[in-house]
């Protein structure tokens, strides 16, 4: 975060947040270099294992080899930082994760939230299953790709007087549409199971390939 726009708009927009999360450690996973590393160390073993008996024996040790084991080290190095990266978030998400039930449990009026809570659970709303057809539809509508606002924009009007009551509720936070906010939501799952492109811009939707 380099500015106070950046965390506000992971205030309004929390599922932003959870998508970058989800981004950082797919960059970490899919690292260069990140094969199996038992393999990679079983392959430097026998090649250091070679050198080490061409050199005992005066022979000269091809530089292809030398190569080799430099490539197969240096591997190995990424794939443990990369474990040491995981490792890291994984604390500090537990970490992050407990402070926020506490914090919840702190601030949040128990008979008051079970009952506004219970009520808007209880006002019928959109599946999900319809908010993902819409939005293949408003994006190919919009031409396979567009700014959030604009496919938005386009799902209102296809879903005119079809919204239902807990789709047209504000959230906690006074501001967000429950039905843009499960759209968000729905958007997370079509980016991973390959339905939206995973490495689109901030603020933009886009049809993979394969669902234009």
């Amino acid at each position: 975060m380099n500015s106070d726009n950046d965390i506000d708009r992971f205030i309004k927009n929390p599922p932003l947040l959870i998508e970058l999360c989800r981004n950082v450690i797919d960059e970490i996973v899919e690292t260069p270099g990140s094969a199996d590393t038992a393999e990679k160390e079983a392959q430097l073993l026998i090649i250091a294992r070679t050198i080490d008996r061409l050199e005992r024996s005066k022979v000269a040790v091809p530089d292809v080899f030398r190569a080799e084991k430099t490539k197969l080290a240096a591997a190995i190095e990424v794939q443990s930082e990369s474990v040491r990266a995981l490792s890291d978030l994984a604390a500090g998400f537990e970490g992050i994760v407990k402070e926020l039930k506490g914090r919840l449990e702190r601030h949040t009026p128990q008979g008051t939230t079970r009952r506004s809570q219970g009520s808007r659970s209880a006002l019928p709303k959109t599946g999900q299953e319809v908010l993902r057809i819409n939005i293949i539809r408003a994006l190919k509508k919009l031409g396979n790709r567009a700014r959030v606002s604009d496919v938005f924009n386009e799902m209102e009007r296809q879903l005119a007087g079809k919204l239902l009551p807990g789709d047209l509720a504000v959230r906690q936070d006074g501001k967000t549409i429950v039905w843009r906010n499960n759209a968000q939501w729905e958007r997370l799952r079509m980016r991973r199971d390959g339905t939206l492109c995973s490495d689109s811009p901030n603020g933009i939707w886009e049809l993979s390939e394969d669902h234009r």
